[in-house]
C-alpha cells in the first residue's frame, strides 16, 4: 500500500482497457459492416464475400493506417472497388460515386455515440480510493481521447496511454515508467488478443470481462487460462477485490 497526495492508500494498479470495456464500440461497426453487406448485395455481390473481402481489407490496411475510424472508411471503398473489379471482367474503373457510396455506410464510426456499459462510472469510484487506473487503449489518439473525454470518465484515470498497438514490451514500458509492481498490477479488459495474453506474457495479472460483441479480429485463444480471472461483468472488479 502506498500513499498519494490526494489522500488515497493505493493498494493496486488497475490498467483497463476503452473500447468494449468501458464503452459500447465495435456494436457500431456491426451496425456498419451489415449495410456494407446490403450495399454490396445490391450491386450483386454475395454477402459473406463482401463481409470476408472486407475483413481482408481491414487486416490489410492496419498497419499503414491504424486503428480507428478512418481506416475503416478508407478499407470501405477498397473492399468495394475490390470486390466489383472482380467480376467486371474489364479494366473500366468504377464509378467513383459507387465507391464514395460504400465509404459512406461508415459514417457512424466517424462519431460514435458513447453509450457506457452498465455499472462501468459506479464501479470506478468505487475502485479509485483504493487504485490507482491507468487507462491503456490502442487506436489513433485524437479520437480514443475525444471519446474518453465525452464519456465523462477522465477524472477517474491517474493516466492515459493510448497506443498503436498493444503487446508485452508496451505493458512492460509502462509498469517500468510507473514503477509498478507486477504482483500489484492487472490488465482488465475484454480482448484476448490485446489485453489478456500480452499482459501475461508481460508478467501482470489480467481479468477478462467478455463482450458479446468483441471485435472477431481480437479474438485468440488464451495463452495461459490458468492465470486469468474471468468476470462476466465490470462491476464485478468491486466484489473481486474486497472493495466496499
Amino acid at each position: 500500500m502506498r500513499p498519494e497526495a490526494d489522500g488515497r492508500r493505493i493498494e493496486r494498479t488497475l490498467l483497463i482497457d476503452a473500447d468494449d470495456t468501458l464503452w459500447e464500440n465495435n456494436v457500431y461497426y456491426l451496425r456498419c459492416l451489415a449495410r456494407f453487406q446490403d450495399y454490396m448485395e445490391a450491386l450483386g455481390c454475395d454477402r459473406e464475400v463482401a463481409r470476408a473481402t472486407l475483413e481482408c481489407v481491414e487486416r490489410e490496411t492496419i498497419p499503414t493506417m491504424g486503428y480507428g475510424p478512418e481506416g475503416y472508411v478508407a478499407a470501405l471503398g477498397i473492399a468495394c472497388e475490390r470486390l466489383l473489379s472482380d467480376g467486371r471482367g474489364s479494366d473500366e474503373p468504377i464509378p467513383r460515386d459507387v465507391i464514395e457510396g460504400a465509404r459512406a455506410v461508415g459514417a457512424l464510426v466517424l462519431n460514435i455515440p458513447i453509450v457506457l456499459i452498465p455499472g462501468v462510472e459506479a464501479t470506478l469510484a468505487a475502485l479509485r480510493p483504493s487504485s490507482e487506473l491507468l487507462l491503456v487503449t490502442k487506436g489513433n489518439t485524437e479520437v480514443q481521447r475525444r471519446k474518453l473525454e465525452r464519456s465523462g470518465l477522465e477524472p477517474y484515470f491517474d493516466a492515459v496511454y493510448v497506443v498503436p498497438e498493444k503487446d508485452a514490451e508496451v505493458y512492460r514500458r509502462i509498469a517500468a515508467d510507473r514503477g509498478l509492481h507486477p504482483k500489484h498490477t492487472w490488465m482488465v479488459g475484454n480482448s484476448p488478443r490485446s489485453d489478456i495474453n500480452p499482459a501475461i506474457e508481460a508478467g501482470l495479472g489480467a481479468i477478462l470481462v467478455p463482450h458479446d460483441h468483441t471485435w472477431t479480429a481480437e479474438i485468440q485463444v488464451i495463452d495461459r487460462p490458468d492465470l486469468v480471472v474471468t468476470l462476466e461483468r465490470f462491476a464485478d472488479l468491486v466484489p473481486f477485490f474486497g472493495v466496499e
